[in-house]
């Protein structure tokens, strides 16, 4: 099988083509934006890109979406929420004003209380913050 020079020098001597009358301007090769060997190296990194990274990526973002979307949207972690401890929100309360009219300090009656009522307000905090990442998820998402 010829290649493609064989077939032109063939063509030239047949036909005896006088090269000295033919004008060629290489310099266009100069103007071109992209040379051979940087065109090829852009089609590479594109070729891996759509071949093979995009999928890759893709995959990962997809299941840490989904991860994400279960935790906070079908809420399979079950987390306590601060509606879940009004009612004992007011019996510490309540502890405390039956500790009070007895003279008492809410100490002297349940020792844990102070760090109780801490934990729920803790809660509450926390609460706060889970709300306003399911919020920028789903903000985030929504721009993808």
């Amino acid at each position: 099988m010829k290649t493609t020079k064989d077939k032109v020098l063939s063509r030239l001597a047949n036909r005896k083509t006088n090269l000295k009358k033919q004008s060629v301007k290489l310099s266009l090769i100069n103007e071109l934006d992209y040379e051979y060997d940087t065109l090829q190296d852009e089609l590479d990194r594109l070729s891996y890109t759509t071949g093979e990274w995009f999928d890759e990526k893709y995959d990962v973002w997809f299941d840490i979406g989904r991860d994400i979307y279960d935790v906070y949207f079908n809420n399979s972690e079950g987390f306590l929420e601060p509606a879940d401890l009004v009612d004992d929100l007011e019996k510490l309360n309540e502890i405390k004003e039956k500790a009070e009219e007895l003279g008492l300090t809410t100490l002297d009656v349940y020792p844990e209380w102070p760090m109780h009522v801490s934990q729920i307000e803790y809660l509450t905090t926390l609460h706060e913050m889970f709300e306003r990442q399911k919020q920028r998820f789903e903000d985030e998402s929504r721009s993808i």
